[in-house]
């Protein structure tokens, strides 16, 4: 209610009585109440708004987070045919748990450059890491210094040098046929697939992204 609407009823009031009265009601208290009534609403409306901005901050951390999650530990998914069937099981986003270093590079008589590359399962008990007796590289290129593209190989399951599993680690020597590597010149090998052989099972595919740097010498 309005300061003018109280002058209204208590001038209506003062006529139909013709006397001068105390009102019928408490005016203090009816301005008091308006004071309350109208102060009430952007308090709700404030309440209302932070709710809705905490909901969407939780939202933008939890998708945030999804991928950061995944990045972290490897998952097994299935190996899907192009007409639906399932035909194995790979493991994904290793990249985290098996650690790669080179060790060594050199360049035979015929030309060719082979880097020894060093496997190193970070968590050499958990799953699939200790049913792995070796492990075969697959799918890796060679980048130059300006990071061009100068070798891509991708060979399958049972092609490639393996190398032997000993307490959770492991060499492979990757030969470099064409890659025309200079002298003096630095290059990162970049590695996005390997598999995982053991004698009771078929070849466990392991995707990742692993790079390491080196200069031919």
């Amino acid at each position: 209610m309005k300061i003018s609407e109280l002058e209204n009823k208590l001038r209506k009031h003062a006529e139909t009585t013709k006397s001068v009265m105390q009102p019928p009601f408490d005016l203090n208290e009816e301005i008091k109440n308006m004071e309350v009534h109208t102060m009430s609403k952007p308090k709700i409306t404030m309440r209302r708004t932070l709710a809705i901005v905490a909901v969407l901050a939780l939202c933008i951390i939890t998708v945030t987070m999804s991928p950061l999650a995944n990045s972290l530990k490897g998952f097994f998914s299935d190996i899907v045919r192009f007409d639906g069937a399932v035909t194995g099981t790979k493991y994904e986003n290793a990249t985290n748990e098996i650690k790669v270093g080179i060790s060594e590079v050199t360049s035979e008589e015929n030309g060719n450059t082979v880097v020894r590359l060093d496997l190193t399962f970070e968590n050499p008990t958990e799953a699939p890491f200790p049913y792995i007796q070796e492990v075969a590289v697959s799918e890796y290129k060679i980048l130059d210094g300006n990071n061009r593209e100068i070798m891509k190989e991708k060979l399958s399951s049972e092609e490639g040098d393996k190398g032997a599993v000993s307490a959770g680690k492991v060499s492979v020597n990757l030969s470099l046929n064409d890659a025309k590597l200079k002298s003096g010149e630095e290059y990162t090998i970049v590695i996005e697939k390997m598999y995982g052989h053991s004698k009771a099972d078929a070849p466990l595919q392991i995707t990742g992204r692993w790079g390491c740097k080196f200069v031919i010498k």
